[in-house]
């Protein structure tokens, strides 16, 4: 009586006992998969539910029951397997899926989402060429404008991870170590692809003093470092440069050469770009946020009397805390670099994979050969590119690159 009071799951708004999950598994397969997605969809059923998984494992481990899995061409197929990896495969996933949402990132703010399945994806930016001709006259012709086009390459990356369960931590209900992996799995993706994004948005390896792969910004397919303070690198719409050496952040001034030199950027017809202050983020690393917010919220200017600061409550360009991105992962870089600008415009992360989810029970050969009870993996494939380089502006504390620091 006690394993039955203690064992009760709440599976699609009604609490069943492994007893009862046993028997709608046997008698009803496709009720038993139906109540348990339903759990999960509610958010009444959760991988913590489990206080013993040793009376699961046994209760359902040798009851065959059919399901639905999804192909990698959008159809589905019918597979058999044992009860006990659909109810806890279904479950992983919705943890993993919880783990991956509950890590902090930034890097979706940073980027405009797309998808593509190519492993190559060529994007094209068409620049409109005008003649320098300010008035038609009667009679005269209107100049025919053309256009030319620009072709970046974003490539891809493929990652995931794996655990794997043996019937021995299953039979000994070590129920905290098996969450706590599965947990795992989403908490570790989060983490790479914040890692992987970051990297990609400060051009990490291609713009240091010496350049390697891989590069963010790739023109005609061509790695090519994306910050630079020589001018008219790394091409000609920036006649200054997109990076701003020995401009540390200490006070409004430095957020001004960083805005001036965002103004300098000009378009393929060699005009000055015009970006709106309302997609503008600066993004620091956590050891210097403190001084941006200092900033923000100065209406005044540091030693000077009465004189309103352009970027504080009241001026111009102030900056709302929502616009001020940190996370101390960018200090893993460098502590002391920043950015500035409309990165949106600038950066594409590419999935060619969304997350891809396993699961697999102890019907397989991994059982036979040692016993391997539960496995689950998840894989992804994305990678950041920059669709141009005239958008954001990169701050050095110094002259060094932050890979060079």
């Amino acid at each position: 009586m006690a394993l039955f009071q203690t064992n009760l799951m709440p599976v699609g708004g009604k609490n069943l006992s492994i007893q009862d999950l046993r028997n709608l598994a046997k008698n009803e397969p496709n009720e038993f998969i139906r109540k348990i997605q339903a759990g999960v969809e509610q958010k009444k059923l959760k991988i913590t539910d489990i206080r013993q998984w040793d009376y699961l494992y046994m209760a359902l481990a040798d009851i065959p029951v059919q399901a639905q899995m999804a192909t990698n061409k959008g159809g589905v197929r019918a597979i058999t397997a044992s009860a006990f990896p659909i109810l806890t495969g279904t479950l992983a996933i919705s943890a993993i899926n919880d783990s991956y949402d509950a890590v902090e990132t930034v890097g979706g703010q940073l980027v405009t989402e797309m998808e593509d399945n190519k492993k190559v994806t060529t994007m094209v930016n068409l620049h409109t060429l005008d003649k320098n001709t300010d008035e038609v006259k009667d009679g005269q012709d209107f100049p025919e404008i053309g256009t030319d086009e620009e072709k970046i390459e974003i490539r891809h990356r493929m990652n995931g991870r794996k655990l794997v369960i043996g019937a021995s931590a299953i039979e000994e209900n070590e129920a905290a170590d098996i969450v706590s992996r599965i947990n795992a799995l989403g908490e570790i993706a989060a983490e790479w692809i914040e890692e992987q994004t970051l990297s990609r948005v400060i051009d990490y390896h291609g713009s240091a003093t010496s350049p390697v792969e891989p590069y963010v910004y790739r023109p005609a397919g061509t790695g090519t470092a994306l910050y630079s303070a020589t001018a008219n690198t790394p091409g000609t719409m920036a006649p200054s440069g997109n990076r701003v050496t020995n401009n540390a952040l200490v006070d409004e001034t430095d957020l001004e050469a960083a805005r001036v030199r965002l103004a300098t950027m000009k378009n393929a017809r060699g005009k000055r770009i015009a970006i709106p202050y309302s997609e503008r983020i600066l993004l620091v690393p956590d050891a210097v946020v403190g001084t941006a917010l200092k900033i923000s919220n100065s209406e005044y200017v540091p030693g000077v009397e009465n004189e309103v600061s352009n970027w504080g409550p009241r001026g111009k360009w102030r900056l709302p805390v929502e616009r001020i991105v940190s996370t101390s992962k960018l200090d893993d870089f460098s502590s002391t670099s920043w950015y500035y600008g409309a990165f949106k415009r600038q950066f594409i992360r590419k999935w060619k994979l969304r997350f891809e989810y396993v699961t697999l029970g102890q019907d397989t050969q991994a059982y036979l050969n040692s016993r391997v009870a539960f496995q689950a993996r998840i894989a992804w494939d994305c990678e950041c590119g920059a669709k141009s380089y005239t958008s954001v502006i990169q701050c050095l504390s110094g002259t060094d690159s932050p890979k060079d620091e």
